[in-house]
């Protein structure tokens, strides 16, 4: 256990005597709490979670540690908040709003683990250990878990305002901050009974895993637009007394009650309400989670933990029936060359589409693009010299270049499995060749990763440049499909799903697809070079076209000596 934890654990155990006086056995809810800490200390967080790892699994991650530095870094950037022009209310509106965002995201996706833990109920409470200190050992981690998120959060702007305002002002913003705490775990179980109200138990997790992955995509977008965000508005003048609606918005709440606090003043009748309601607003809403969320919370997942295997092979059963004929069968049809190949796609496929672990590691990647993407639009419209230089000419045939890392990332995760001892099935199977599985798996990811991009890069090819442009966006795609197949041929030799998480030879992996993506960069900028040579184009796509399918045959011809299995 790290020294973060062992602060909050002397800090949350100190009232011992009146822990005692309760009723609470005190050795064995600091033996609980202990072990929990621990075990944060080796869960990874969502950022960590969505990076390759390595290593060994049971060795200590230092999640604490990482989760509060991201927090801490999150916290320092809200300190952009106070660049702007105007008054306490309109620098904390949004301050606030940013925290609260970052706080509910930071709730749903780290504390779900935490707070969905069905395996108290099965190793704890059957241990002499008596109701009271189970329940205060769990509301204790609770707390402890929401402190690691809050104080890192909150410290740097805290620190800015006593520097700037003085301490009675940073223990006014230390009031608001933990009112606006309160609010933000109620949202949150509101979110959590509305999920479980919607969905099955047994899709909770998936739901779940979706919110993880935004938060990690979220990150990587703020750090992106919310700097040239405040650039903009820091030398403009901001006044919120304009907008009555905002009296509807919680950050807009805590503003106002700092404002009131400090300078004992309101500018108007709204600003007065507004600061009723965030001391009024939090109280009421924990009220509610006592009351009436936490029970139905509770039933709910009494429900995620008494769901039986049963139920789970039934739901197993209804997805093979609905999901057996359709789209993928057709297109593994027609892109696959026999029965060993188009199973290989089918077992790729439904498992990609089905697997926590693979979405979260490449699901995140593709939001990273799509952020970048959205980024460099931006810029090249806002950019008049762009396209004078024909750049936006040659926009559609970046798509399909930029469009292979998508590929790229999702092909260095598909041989990998939390469940990679399920396996063997290919092992026992009548299996010649297996870089037909190979060949099966690598087209799956291909149409699930590459199709879409490659139908919108020509269809924007054609709105640009009409049916000039076909030529060469249709080289673009040959030459990443090309670079995708050269990767594949020296680092795909590995069954679909085969190989453990934690790897050690996945070490390289990241430089593997930074180089893919060089590669791209070199021969894209050379594409570029003879974009108005159509001659040129055209030898260079009868050249890609061919080496491509020469490596797909390649593949295909895999045998048994040349493929790459789990230690």
């Amino acid at each position: 256990m790290n020294i973060v934890n062992r602060f909050f654990l002397a800090v949350v155990m100190a009232p011992g005597p009146l822990y005692s006086r309760w009723g609470i056995e005190v050795n064995k809810m600091r033996s609980i709490l202990t072990t929990k800490l621990t075990m944060d200390d080796r869960r990874p967080n969502t950022m960590q979670a969505t990076r390759q790892r390595r290593g060994n699994k049971d060795a200590i991650s230092n999640a604490t540690l990482g989760t509060m530095l991201v927090s801490g870094l999150m916290g320092l950037a809200f300190l952009m908040a106070f660049s702007l022009t105007g008054d306490y209310v309109v620098q904390l509106t949004f301050f606030f709003g940013m925290f609260i965002t970052m706080l509910c995201m930071s709730l749903v996706s780290d504390f779900t683990s935490v707070l969905i833990d069905v395996r108290d109920t099965q190793i704890i409470l059957p241990k002499p250990v008596n109701d009271i200190t189970f329940i205060a050992a769990r509301l204790l981690h609770i707390f402890v878990h929401v402190c690691k998120m809050v104080i890192p959060l909150s410290l740097p702007a805290f620190v800015y305002i006593t520097a700037q305002t003085g301490i009675v002002a940073a223990l006014a913003f230390g009031v608001m901050v933990f009112l606006a705490t309160l609010f933000s775990i109620f949202l949150i179980n509101a979110v959590y009974i509305f999920i479980l109200q919607i969905t099955t138990p047994e899709r909770f997790k998936n739901v779940i895993s979706y919110i993880q992955i935004a938060f990690a995509i979220g990150i990587y977008a703020a750090y992106q637009v919310l700097p040239r965000m405040f650039d903009r508005l820091g030398g403009t003048g901001i006044d919120l007394t304009q907008y009555d609606w905002l009296v509807a918005m919680p950050p807009y709440w805590f503003a106002c009650a700092f404002n009131t606090l400090v300078t004992f003043k309101t500018d108007n009748l709204l600003q007065l309400i507004s600061a009723v309601l965030a001391v009024l607003m939090p109280v009421l809403s924990i009220y509610l989670v006592v009351k009436y969320l936490a029970p139905a919370f509770n039933q709910k997942l009494a429900m995620i933990s008494g769901s039986g295997s049963a139920t789970s092979g039934t739901q197993a059963a209804q997805t093979v029936r609905q999901t057996g004929g359709g789209f993928a069968d057709r297109i593994s049809q027609v892109l696959t060359g026999n029965r060993m190949e188009q199973a290989g796609f089918m077992m790729a496929w439904r498992l990609m589409a089905r697997s926590r672990d693979f979405k979260l590691l490449v699901y995140p990647s593709i939001g990273y693009f799509l952020v970048l993407f959205v980024m460099m639009v931006f810029r090249g419209t806002n950019s008049l010299k762009a396209q004078e230089d024909g750049l936006m000419t040659f926009f559609p045939v970046l798509i399909a270049y930029f469009g292979g890392i998508i590929s790229i990332s999702a092909l260095s995760q598909v041989s990998y499995s939390n469940q990679y001892n399920a396996a063997w099935v290919y092992y026992v199977s009548p299996l010649t060749r297996p870089g037909e599985i190979v060949s099966g798996a690598l087209k799956a990811v291909m149409v699930q990763f590459y199709a879409l991009v490659a139908l919108f890069a020509l269809a924007v090819g054609l709105w640009l440049g009409g049916t000039d442009m076909f030529p060469n966006v249709l080289l673009g795609l040959f030459n990443q499909l090309l670079i995708i197949y050269i990767y594949a041929v020296f680092n795909f030799k590995k069954l679909p799903f085969s190989q453990p998480m934690n790897m050690n030879q996945r070490g390289g992996q990241l430089i593997k697809t930074l180089m893919m993506v060089f590669a791209s960069l070199i021969i894209g900028s050379v594409h570029y070079l003879f974009i108005k040579a159509p001659a040129a184009i055209g030898v260079a796509l009868l050249l890609s076209a061919t080496a491509t399918w020469l490596l797909m045959r390649r593949i295909r011809n895999i045998d048994w000596e040349e493929m790459e299995f789990a230690e």
